[in-house]
């Protein structure tokens, strides 16, 4: 009998207790509660795509060499059928006159390849350009490869090698976003030329060290790969997760009968 009363009388006037949101405002936060929700999943696909993107730019490989941009190419003077060509993930060779390509085997990925050089007095000596990473040469025609020391790390120093010079095994001429380093000694010591620009000062290596984890440490970027597929994992469930939420509250305001 006793109900709970839904106003109560004062002066004369009727005062209700739970006073009704007006309908216009009930419609606006539901419009923002939707446009919140869709936007939300609109970046949600774009980081999804960021990371993936982001990966598949740290391992070109797995996009394939035949769509990978060519950075470097040469010829054996000796033989006009033996090619190399250098791309962004790898070097590569062909015996066929560029019919087919494989990829030269080594201990560790020439990425970056961006020159490719052989010493005018001995064929045999190979020289390739790796921008990041350092100079690395063949003295027996392309069978085993040898990292040629440099005093330092591209890559650590903020430094691009970009092209190299020989004229002879032992003359060497490296051109590199700090400056032209000469060697008289096939390698063994290197010297700078002139001005030499201050390494580090680079704004686009900074921030492409940044992007890709090289800025860190060479590992980083391994840290890199994880944290971008977590990204992924983590926007997949939330679009799971949301789409179950959504189906319940569908069905319970469905009406039954």
């Amino acid at each position: 009998m006793s109900a709970t009363p839904r106003a109560y009388t004062r002066r004369n006037k009727t005062i209700p207790l739970h006073k009704k949101q007006p309908k216009t405002r009930k419609k606006r936060a539901e419009f923002f509660r939707k446009l919140h929700r869709y936007v939300g999943i609109g970046a949600l696909i774009f980081l999804s795509l960021l990371a993936v993107s982001g990966f598949l730019l740290n391992h070109p490989g797995l996009l394939g060499a035949p769509s990978e941009r060519t950075l470097s190419f040469a010829v054996d003077p000796r033989d006009p059928q033996h090619l190399y060509r250098g791309t962004r993930s790898a070097l590569y060779t062909s015996e066929d006159g560029g019919k087919t390509w494989t990829e030269v085997p080594m201990l560790f990925a020439a990425e970056r390849a961006v020159d490719i050089a052989y010493a005018p007095d001995n064929p045999d000596h190979i020289y390739v350009v790796l921008e990041d990473l350092g100079l690395i040469r063949s003295t027996d025609g392309g069978i085993v490869w040898e990292q040629v020391g440099l005093g330092f790390m591209p890559l650590a120093e903020g430094i691009r090698l970009q092209r190299i010079g020989i004229g002879s095994t032992q003359n060497l001429n490296l051109w590199t976003s700090g400056g032209l380093l000469t060697s008289s000694n096939g390698g063994k010591t290197w010297a700078s030329v002139g001005q030499s620009a201050k390494p580090g000062r680079d704004l686009y290596t900074i921030i492409h060290q940044i992007h890709t984890g090289y800025f860190f440490a060479d590992w980083f970027v391994y840290l890199y790969d994880i944290a971008a597929w977590g990204l992924i994992g983590l926007s997949i469930s939330g679009l799971v997760l949301w789409w179950r939420t959504r189906k319940r509250r569908t069905k319970k305001s469905a009406p039954r009968i």
